[in-house]
């Protein structure tokens, strides 16, 4: 099992999370990195690409307690080199940390302050493009070897870029002597992070990149950094970029997120998402990761209005299989729209922030962290042969006690029914309690139990049978 199953993740936009000591946003945004764009203070909108806040490194740092107090793991970063946009996605130099967010010696800090506390620390890499502003890009346009073969020309002069955006010119990552560049040498880009402590890799684009770069790139890096994790950003079914040795450890899970997010908007059936999620037991799935938002997507409170449906989709990425992505914010209820909404700087008010939420955010984070199932356990689908909006399955390992029966019910009616379930360490007669507190307690059947789930809500039944006092079900466990 890779380390990356027990993890929490928490995404960080570095511009917008938190201005390190002892600036203020006047003094830091009048520092020379900051000659161009637009200036915003920290309670201002966002506008776009090129306007900045002045979050860094430092704020990070700064913050680290109030990350770990929540029961952060590890810290995702998007990119942070030297850039001319906020969001640093069209880099002009991989080795340097733009100034905006600090320097080399300031991201060491970050790492060994993250790694004292246990905790670790991933960044975010597009190398399937650069800015059109890179001196490689530069240098290819004049007609200089080895650069004008790193990027595909047409003789007309155009060339190929990433969604046909000009200033983001796409790499032939097929080519050797790139590779070797990039990632496939000691000193290259990305292993020069890794020696540094970086813990992995989050890639940006990652289909774009194609699937033999893939496995040029997990092969190149597990030769001298086995226990480095590599995420894939995918945006459409999973399975044919996890699963083996070749392919990423895991990947951004958006096939789960449509899925959960549809199903809650009425959009899809819950028998639909159940066989969605009947494939979450395919090898990969338990280090891949569970969001509901993003950097690039609306806040969850944007997508679904209604609290009881934010609370049902996060009982879902928290007890599916898959790692929880907690995007900056949302554990305190920040708003957000579409791009550049969704990218609004971190509130750090707590008169701001909804007490529903972090209490939310809270329960399923410590629920998680108390049951291994939940991290590492395998999947069994009930609801499949239900006619049914509820969606219900279980989570388990191979120690007996550890399974969970999670029921997810979006109707405005109860649920009600007899599961038979298909596990063998379930005994007759043992007690099962509900780990989110608003249900009664179970008693098992033969094989079977009996369930009510109110409306609108969900249930996490795990074995309990602490009222006995001379007795137990789980002998020698």
């Amino acid at each position: 099992m890779h380390w990356m199953s027990d993890q929490i993740v928490y995404q960080i936009f570095p511009d917008r999370f938190a201005i390190g000591g002892p600036h203020t946003s006047d003094s830091k945004l009048a520092l020379p990195q900051y000659a161009h764009g637009q200036h915003r203070r920290w309670t201002d909108s966002p506008l776009g690409g090129q306007d900045f806040f002045g979050g860094d490194l430092q704020g990070i740092i700064d913050r680290l307690d109030y990350l770990a107090e929540l029961g952060v793991t590890t810290l995702y970063l998007t990119p942070i080199f030297q850039a001319p946009s906020n969001h640093k996605y069209d880099t002009t130099d991989y080795l340097q940390v733009d100034a905006q967010f600090g320097d080399d010696q300031r991201l060491r800090t970050l790492i060994e302050a993250l790694h004292g506390r246990g905790m670790r620390l991933i960044m975010d890499i597009s190398i399937n493009h650069v800015s059109d502003r890179h001196p490689w890009f530069v240098k290819a346009r004049n007609g200089e070897s080895p650069y004008r073969d790193w990027f595909t020309f047409k003789p007309d002069g155009r060339y190929l870029c990433w969604r046909d955006h000009g200033h983001m010119p796409e790499l032939d990552l097929r080519r050797p002597d790139l590779q070797d560049r990039l990632f496939r040498q000691p000193d290259s880009i990305m292993q020069h992070y890794l020696a540094m402590g970086l813990d992995g890799w989050r890639l940006d684009v990652a289909a774009d990149m194609g699937i033999s770069v893939m496995e040029a790139l997990r092969e190149a890096i597990s030769i001298r950094y086995a226990d480095r994790i590599l995420i894939g950003e995918v945006m459409a079914f999973v399975a044919g970029f996890v699963g083996d040795s070749r392919r990423y450890h895991g990947v951004m899970n958006y096939y789960f997120r449509d899925g959960a997010l549809a199903w809650l908007n009425g959009r899809v059936s819950g028998l639909q998402l159940i066989e969605a999620l009947r494939d979450a037991s395919r090898e990969g799935i338990l280090s891949s990761w569970n969001m509901l938002s993003s950097h690039d997507t609306p806040r969850l409170a944007n997508l679904l209005p209604q609290a009881w449906q934010r609370w049902l989709a996060l009982v879902l990425q928290f007890t599916t299989p898959g790692v929880p992505v907690v995007y900056y914010g949302e554990e305190v209820g920040m708003q957000g729209g579409f791009d550049p909404d969704c990218r609004r700087p971190m509130l750090w008010d707590a008169s701001d922030w909804s007490p529903e939420t972090v209490g939310w955010y809270r329960t399923l984070i410590e629920l998680r962290r108390t049951r291994r199932e939940l991290r590492e356990g395998c999947f069994i689908a009930l609801s499949h042969v239900l006619n049914t909006e509820t969606v219900a399955f279980i989570r388990h390992t191979d120690v007996p006690q550890e399974v969970s029966l999670v029921a997810v019910n979006p109707s405005d009616k109860p649920f009600k029914a007899v599961l038979l379930l298909p596990y063998p360490h379930l005994y007759h007669d043992l007690p099962l309690r509900d780990a989110l507190g608003s249900h009664s307690h179970l008693k098992m059947g033969a094989g079977s139990v009996d369930v009510e789930v109110a409306p609108r809500s969900a249930a996490v039944w795990v074995p309990d049978d602490s009222r006995y006092r001379n007795y137990t079900f789980f002998k020698g466990a």
